[in-house]
């Protein structure tokens, strides 16, 4: 047996698929980035006395 596939998609006819990555690093980076500044606002709004009045 020469030569036998490692894997069911493996037949040497150039690379595997890749799995499915997952989220990109610049939209991670992007989202926790949005996500701070937002709450960066908000506690500035609260502290300052701008927002959320009746809390």
């Amino acid at each position: 047996m020469a030569d036998s596939p490692t894997r069911p998609d493996d037949t040497g006819h150039g690379p595997a698929p890749a799995a499915h990555p997952g989220m990109p690093r610049w939209a991670r980076t992007l989202a926790i980035a949005a996500g701070a500044a937002l709450l960066v606002a908000l506690v500035l709004m609260h502290t300052l006395g701008g927002g959320m009045s009746g809390h």
